[in-house]
């Protein structure tokens, strides 16, 4: 098993320690943060798993924790709740998500089903207020949180400090994501702290970045319809030529939620062919 990086210290009374994920590009790791005030605490997301868990509650001990007052899940993904059931049973803590996400959770892993229940409007660590916000994209009950005495935004899924995030259906919804990125550019946030990566000194810069990226593949995907209409596969090979197969159906998904969101705006249309049953998309002036 791999080991988890060190524990840092992000901000004032909050910790994080990055876990390994290997499917995860481009990090190969996942965000577990700590958000202490004396000796209560809140744990925001819980991928760490077997080992990494042992390392996690024995951290908790060390920085001298004695309640972990709350987990919450900023959404239903593998790579952020695997370790919360046993997580919570250790530390006798409630697990909290957004609803829509628990009860994708509970479909997705049946066996863990009944861990999480919907999530408050706030959670508190001692003295420390953390308010959850409904901010679907990446996933349909996606949350933001927002740690006002440290002006962060806990951003999930939502942003990265290189590189990309990854939406797509039945999940992800992208004009969905537009408008989560415009909420962190009004947020008004000195840092955001982002399931991946490394802390993000400029949210607003980030979350412009990306809005520009996501844009710059609609006009791509445009661009490539030009030469007449297109499957899936043919506009992800053009547009991801180089992608590491790993991360393939990552691609192939953002392509999806790419022209779903082209479709509801009337741009994009698609239609089967009856010579071949295959589904293509083409602009609608054709």
């Amino acid at each position: 098993m791999a080991n988890a990086g060190p524990w840092e210290r992000v901000l004032p009374g909050v910790w994080c320690v990055r876990v390994p994920y290997p499917n995860v590009l481009p990090y190969g790791t996942v965000n577990l943060y700590v958000i202490q005030d004396g000796g209560e605490a809140v744990i925001v997301d819980g991928g760490a798993t077997g080992d990494h868990l042992d390392l996690v509650v024995k951290r908790l001990q060390q920085l001298g924790i004695r309640r972990v007052a709350a987990i919450i899940a900023t959404h239903y993904h593998v790579d952020h709740t695997a370790g919360i059931p046993e997580l919570k049973a250790r530390l006798g803590a409630a697990a909290f998500m957004h609803p829509l996400d628990v009860s994708a959770f509970d479909d997705k892993f049946p066996h863990a089903a009944g861990t999480f229940e919907p999530c408050p409007e706030r959670l508190r660590a001692g003295h420390r207020e953390l308010y959850i916000i409904h901010q679907p994209g990446h996933t349909h009950g996606h949350l933001h949180l927002w740690l006002p005495d440290a002006k962060a935004l806990f951003v999930g899924d939502h942003l990265v400090e290189e590189g990309s995030v990854w939406v797509g259906p039945p999940d992800g919804h992208m004009a969905d994501y537009y408008r989560a990125l415009d909420a962190v550019m009004a947020a008004g946030a000195d840092v955001a702290l982002p399931g991946h990566g490394p802390v993000i000194r400029r949210p607003d810069l980030s979350a412009e970045r990306l809005r520009e990226r996501r844009q710059m593949r609609e006009e791509q995907m445009l661009a490539i319809l030009v030469e007449g209409p297109k499957t899936l596969a043919e506009l992800t090979a053009a547009l991801y030529p180089d992608v590491d197969p790993r991360a393939l159906p990552f691609a192939r998904h953002t392509v999806m939620a790419h022209l779903e969101c082209l479709e509801e705006q009337g741009v994009v249309r698609k239609a089967m062919s009856a010579a071949d049953w295959i589904m293509r998309y083409a602009r609608t002036e054709e």
